[in-house]
């Protein structure tokens, strides 16, 4: 290792173990609304931050797995968040990034939040699944996997009684803010480099699935070997030939931890589900702030998602420009080459029946969903 690189890994393992000592702390008084080491933090700051920081009655943190400076490759939001937020609390919450997956990445960070080590996290659908089930219902292929009827269904009345509502529920995590960055791929790797036109071509490879049990019944059904590998270890298996495929959105392959887009052969467009996120917070947490800051973090989180959905296509553009230019192909499957994914793997296959009703308690209610998905 060179010298350069050893000074970047102690800082940032340093970086790591003050957040662990503070962690601790906060675990222990998440319920109060200023965490016990607040004004630690504020003392970190300088100029107008450490003046906000000061006045804030609530210092919220929130972690991301992705840079703030990459704003232009990924729709993490970062900034409006912290601005919208702040406005609209009255600089009541101070909103404290903790980006770049200094906390962790994926499950990590579900277990962060859910047990109240931090207030807020961005989040992947598959990553929450472990703990908030019902949202796998999103992981079965093709149903609502374009952006416009995703839109319609996480919007829809039914959602969010049926669903969203349920989850809060549970009295584990609140959500706030849905993220649409794309839609899910099959990517080789570059060690693997073959281009994955139909599920046929799936056979047999090692390929690389998230936390979810309906993923990996989607991959069972194309006759691969699906892994279930941790988000932040995916570069280096792609890297060392231990995966064969996986499959992020085109954004999440660009914005992968350890500089996942280096490794990837060929993108085939396959559109199988949204690569979904989401804003979650602790709601312990969240129950013990004022009605009126309650609905502050609502609004700011509603108008960061108007502002989100402006975004996407110019960011998709930068991303698949990059990863060319890096490069990885990007393959666009047939009209015949779709008909086969949707005939071996799509919603209408009876294996999906138990997951349906598992899922959602009432199997039928999925033609409800899907009806949400496509009026």
């Amino acid at each position: 290792m060179t010298p350069k690189k050893d000074k970047y890994c102690n800082r940032i393992n340093k970086t790591r173990r003050t957040f662990a000592k503070k962690l601790a702390l906060l675990g222990a008084g998440l319920a109060l609304p200023m965490p016990m080491w607040a004004n630690e933090q504020c003392n970190n700051l300088h100029g107008s931050e450490l003046d906000k920081c000061n006045k804030a009655q609530v210092h919220m943190v929130f972690a991301s797995p992705y840079d703030t400076n990459q704003w232009r490759s990924s729709p993490h939001m970062h900034q409006q968040l912290k601005k919208n937020i702040e406005q609209f609390s009255e600089g009541k919450i101070y909103f404290d990034i903790q980006h770049n997956g200094v906390l962790g990445v994926g499950t990590e960070l579900t277990a962060l939040v859910a047990r109240g080590s931090i207030h807020g996290a961005l989040i992947s659908v598959s990553n929450l699944t472990p703990i908030l089930g019902a949202l796998d219902i999103l992981n079965v292929p093709f149903w609502c996997s374009e952006r416009h009827n995703y839109l319609k269904l996480i919007t829809s009345k039914i959602w969010q009684q049926q669903i969203i509502a349920k989850i809060h529920q549970q009295g584990k995590l609140q959500i706030l803010m849905h993220y649409l960055p794309g839609t899910r791929t099959v990517t080789s790797t570059k060690h693997y480099g073959k281009t994955i036109k139909t599920p046929q071509d799936m056979r047999e490879i090692v390929f690389r699935i998230p936390a979810s049990k309906v993923l990996q019944q989607f991959y069972d059904l194309c006759g691969t070997s699906p892994v279930q590998v941790p988000w932040k270890k995916a570069a280096t298996l792609a890297q060392g030939g231990r995966i064969d495929a996986l499959d992020p959105s085109i954004v999440g392959l660009f914005n992968g931890p350890n500089n996942l887009k280096e490794h990837l052969g060929v993108v085939s467009q396959i559109k199988s589900v949204q690569d979904g996120w989401l804003f979650v917070v602790n709601q312990t947490w969240f129950n013990s702030l004022s009605t009126k800051l309650r609905n502050a973090l609502h609004d700011a989180a509603q108008q960061t998602f108007e502002q989100h959905l402006a975004q996407i296509p110019r960011i998709e553009r930068y991303c698949e420009l990059g990863l060319k230019q890096l490069g990885t192909k990007v393959y666009t499957p047939s009209v015949d080459e779709m008909a086969q994914w949707h005939a071996i793997a799509g919603h209408q296959r009876p294996q999906w029946q138990p997951f349906k009703k598992a899922l959602l308690g009432d199997e039928a209610l999925f033609g409800k969903f899907f009806d949400a998905a496509h009026d």
